[in-house]
């Protein structure tokens, strides 16, 4: 069952039937859904884990098809609605599959060697092909596919994919094999951002290695190695490329447009405002944003995950996606917690795959936070609202707070999803009652 959901994962993160007009003829990313659904619903070893994330996504899900009712143009916001609604349907099929944290780790991996695929596929067009879009003055690199092929959208989803590939480095046990292609990807990865000439891209891949430097325990050794990274990343860009970065922080430097491109974020965010001011409650309804524009730029986007939350969803779809945003945070970082105080209080005989697969869920976990930070931070140049990523992150604290919740039973037979603290970490066994122990009189 697993493979069968990676190569759902290939079909849409790859997305070969944008790229090859022969396979979208036949439908296959359809028809392989369908398939899919069939087999899950059939397969008897599914596993239905009840948490608080479902419900945030559920009840996200209905304001959106709240909004679509009261939509300006209802058909778009329905045709909106509905790509969403996959989107959610492959994340219960993750959260329904998935059994243990070893096939966690073989989706991960899976999903890091699609991307691969997708973004060597993608500069092999580029500089073999000379396959590239021309704008702001310069050639920028484009995915294969046309949902998430654009230069901006393309550097984001490589973005969002870096802090599971620095988790998975910090996994032991990997084959050779396996962490040379993780180390290729990672150095493909960093080439590709440069030239896509996504200047949110570059600076959302900047934020990422400052949250890894937050982080280290040897901060000088890091800062150090990360400075040296980027004097000869610098020193090794072409010229037009560095003047596009630099435009980031001094205007007029760049080719006509830029400025422009820049101003129009800030001016999708106003726009939002202006929309949740007419449509304060449900906003005016999902794909319509570019139906506000009282002179609608080229495209209509908002390009501004904030303006476009406000605008399409209104205040009620504002409230519903900060629940589940902090659900999904909240729970992410209960496992975090959680998993350190197991790995404190893990005897010296305890057998060495318990720490493994430990430290496997704490790192996810924190790579799932920092995917969010990068995601709300890039929000702010970009209309991100209906990415998958967000869901994918969520099935991931799902998982893993279940799979924290069997090694709790497993210690100690207790009634399964006993009442939560924050985070969804159910407090239920002996082993998990001695863990927090050392925590009383702490403020």
């Amino acid at each position: 069952m697993l493979w069968l959901v990676i190569g759902y994962m290939f079909l849409f993160v790859f997305r070969p039937f944008e790229y090859w007009p022969a396979l979208a003829a036949v439908r296959i990313e359809r028809v392989y859904m369908l398939f899919l659904m069939t087999t899950v619903f059939l397969w008897r070893h599914r596993e239905h884990k009840p948490h608080p994330v479902n419900s945030a996504l559920f009840a996200f899900f209905s304001v959106m098809l709240l909004s679509s009712l009261f939509a300006f143009k209802v058909q778009e916001a329905y045709w909106a609605s509905f790509d969403y609604f996959k989107l959610i349907v492959f994340y219960y099929i993750i959260v329904l599959t998935l059994r243990d944290e070893e096939q966690m780790k073989k989706f991960i991996i899976a999903y890091l060697a699609v991307m691969f695929l997708y973004v060597g596929k993608s500069a092999w067009e580029f500089f073999i092909n000379d396959r590239h879009m021309w704008r702001m003055g310069i050639r920028r690199m484009i995915g294969v596919d046309t949902t998430y092929g654009d230069p901006n959208s393309f550097a984001a989803s490589i973005a969002y994919s870096l802090p599971f590939l620095w988790a998975m480095l910090k996994q032991k046990g990997l084959s050779f094999m396996t962490r040379k292609m993780l180390w290729a990807y990672g150095i493909l990865a960093g080439t590709c951002i440069i030239f896509t000439g996504s200047r949110s891209g570059m600076v959302t891949a900047l934020l990422f290695l400052f949250l890894v430097l937050f982080g280290a325990s040897r901060k000088v050794l890091g800062v150090t190695l990360v400075l040296v990274m980027l004097a000869f990343t610098w020193n090794s860009m072409p010229e037009e490329y560095q003047v596009r970065f630099k435009s980031v922080f001094v205007k007029g430097i760049a080719p006509k447009g830029a400025d422009e491109s820049a101003e129009g974020r800030i001016s999708g965010l106003k726009q939002g405002l202006h929309l949740v001011g007419k449509y304060p409650l449900l906003g005016i309804g999902p794909g319509n944003f570019k139906y506000g524009w009282e002179t609608m730029p080229v495209g209509g986007s908002a390009h501004n995950l904030y303006g476009e939350l406000l605008g399409e969803l209104g205040g009620v779809g504002f409230l519903a996606f900060l629940v589940l945003i902090g659900v999904i945070i909240k729970t992410h970082r209960g496992i975090t917690r959680e998993t350190g105080l197991r790995l404190s209080d893990l005897p010296p005989d305890a057998p060495p795959g318990e720490r493994s697969s430990l430290l496997f869920l704490r790192y996810v976990s924190v790579a799932s936070v920092q995917t969010m930070v990068l995601l709300l931070f890039n929000g702010n140049f970009g209309h991100n609202l209906y990415r998958y990523n967000w869901l994918w992150i969520g099935a991931v604290g799902v998982l893993s707070a279940w799979f924290l919740q069997r090694k709790a039973e497993n210690a100690g037979a207790v009634p399964l999803f006993a009442p939560s603290p924050p985070g969804g970490m159910p407090l239920k066994s002996a082993h998990r009652k001695k863990v927090l122990k050392p925590m009383q009189g702490r403020p």
